[in-house]
């Protein structure tokens, strides 16, 4: 009989499959003062306690004993997925090229990373319209975020969901009607409702209900959620890199010792098949410094760079790059730094309108908070930009013989002309005290797409005896996830389709699935930067 959590529809379309008790968790810990104290240094593991994250099965492992996994990637995947089976009893050892020894995860001073994770902050969100397993898993991770410190890793401020006209969109009805079968429609105020706007006032959330109208002087429909806000993205890695330090998990740094070379294979002919077909079957890893370092499970969680890494990913993953820019408003300037904190500031997100045939979008644009260095982030994702070049000799998947790569780092500090008319759009009708300020710094942030949207964490069937495992794909929006995505990911490890995790069937291995989500573009689509002429020298 399959566990008890996959025993729903794999839409999850009826929420009553969330049991009371996770229910009534979530609600009293969604309604928890924003106020909290600092954590000690094992709450991370215990915080999924407060998940439904916990039921997937922990302490029940098919293995003999203690097993050896290497992970490549340091980032929210991976540090999430390797303290998860650190808990479980396996020996990890995590490697990444960049010296998060040293940085700590903090933002360079260029803004340029390679890595998604590395960032001040990401939008948290609850908000997915009909895909309500989304929502389940966001709410859990938002209670497990309030368990380990709300004041400092989530900041509860709030977003702002703009919508292109002076109605409802059909996504924000939809998401309306999920959160209000899950009871949290009073998490919800829709401006032109009047008795939303009297809540609004009654809990304090008014100031943060804002005004806005289109180009033309027409006012645009709102919604203020009160669930959401931002994760202090960088910070919260380097918390949960501590954390899984102090669990015994081990890292290895750098660009020598730290940086994936190769797989090591060992060939063998399958005991399972009358035919003499070989099987792959990796042993472990070697890094740049020549040092073979033996496992039996390679976990690939290098975010946009993990087909590269590991190219039988490439029908199900594509690096895609989204533009962000920011603003530094000085201490001095006292109304600005007032008016944008986090405490009278939402987060901000508006779509004008679909994306058109020529891939412009003047939409799909949000803005955070000031940080408290001062930034002013903005980011567009409406056009998801590709690099794509020539694919290795043998990749199993290319399109006309090539594949999305992203940038050299040296080569992501400008945004396209596109983005920077969508972000510039959107600065004159929401931040209008930077309507004629240039961006304090611009840079391009490679992400890993799927083909719809959804994580890809399973086992890679071409490999034998389960000994490479890929959990990557986090198409923009997995950040928020990062206290309960490892305990369903190493559910998935450890069980495969009998797994307890509700994402199971979302997430599994799909060769079958169609490919959307713009990956069916290729490098004729409008998306690809390759095809853009020299656009780094355009502007000042």
């Amino acid at each position: 009989m399959p566990p008890r959590l996959l025993q729903q529809p794999p839409q999850y379309q009826d929420l009553e499959s969330i049991d009371s008790g996770t229910r009534l968790a979530s609600s009293n810990l969604l309604r928890q003062s924003q106020c909290g104290g600092i954590v000690d240094s094992d709450a991370l593991g215990r915080s999924a306690a407060v998940s439904s994250a916990s039921q997937v099965r922990p302490g029940i492992s098919m293995m003999a004993s203690p097993r050896s996994v290497a992970i490549v990637g340091a980032g929210v995947f991976g540090l999430s997925i390797a303290l998860a089976l650190r808990k479980r009893g396996y020996r990890v050892v995590v490697f990444d090229q960049e010296p998060y020894d040293s940085t700590a995860y903090a933002p360079s001073d260029d803004g340029l990373s390679q890595a998604a994770s590395v960032d001040h902050n990401k939008i948290f969100r609850a908000s997915y319209g009909t895909k309500l397993h989304y929502q389940r898993l966001a709410l859990d991770s938002r209670a497990a975020w309030l368990a380990l410190d709300a004041g400092r890793l989530l900041s509860p401020c709030g977003m702002l969901r703009v919508q292109p006209t002076g109605e409802l969109g059909s996504l924000e009805r939809e998401t309306l009607a999920g959160l209000a079968r899950d009871g949290l429609r009073d998490t919800q105020f829709v401006r032109g409702d009047a008795a939303d706007r009297a809540r609004a006032v009654d809990e304090g959330w008014d100031a943060k209900l804002l005004a806005f109208c289109d180009a033309e002087g027409r006012a645009l429909e709102a919604v203020l959620d009160s669930l959401a806000g931002f994760v202090r993205c960088s910070d919260a890695c380097a918390f949960v890199q501590r954390s899984a330090a102090s669990e015994g998990v081990e890292f290895r740094f750098g660009p020598e010792e730290g940086a994936f070379d190769s797989l090591v294979e060992e060939t063998e002919s399958s005991s399972s098949s009358s035919s003499s077909t070989p099987q792959k079957r990796v042993i472990g890893l070697k890094t740049k410094d020549g040092t073979f370092h033996p496992a039996d499970t390679v976990v690939i969680a290098a975010g946009s760079y993990s087909t590269q890494l590991l190219p039988e990913l490439a029908y199900h993953l594509e690096s895609s790059a989204g533009s962000l820019a920011t603003f530094r408003i000085d201490r001095s300037e006292r109304a600005l730094w007032d008016k944008y904190a986090p405490d009278r500031f939402p987060v901000i997100t508006w779509k004008s309108a679909p994306r058109a045939q020529d891939g412009r979008d003047m939409g799909s644009v949000y803005a955070l908070p000031r940080t408290p260095e001062g930034l002013v982030k903005i980011g567009y994702r409406g056009i998801k930009f590709t690099n794509f070049q020539p694919a290795p000799a043998g990749a199993p998947f290319t399109q006309q013989g090539e594949w999305s790569v992203p940038l050299p780092r040296a080569e992501c500090s400008r945004i396209p002309p596109p983005a920077e008319e969508a972000i510039r759009t959107f600065v004159s009708l929401f931040l209008p005290e930077f309507r004629d300020v240039p961006f304090y710094s611009q840079r391009l942030c490679w992400y890993t797409d799927s083909l719809d949207n959804s994580f890809l964490i399973d086992y890679v069937p071409v490999y034998a005896d389960r000994s490479v495992f890929v959990c990557a794909g986090g198409s923009g929006h997995g950040a928020k996830f990062l206290p309960v995505l490892g305990e369903h990911a190493a559910d998935i490890f450890e069980h495969g389709d009998a797994s307890a995790s509700f994402m199971r069937p979302f997430w599994r291995w799909r060769p079958d699935a169609p490919r959307r989500n713009g990956l069916d573009e290729g490098p004729d689509g409008p998306r690809n930067l390759a095809r853009m002429g020299d656009w780094r020298r355009a502007g000042p």
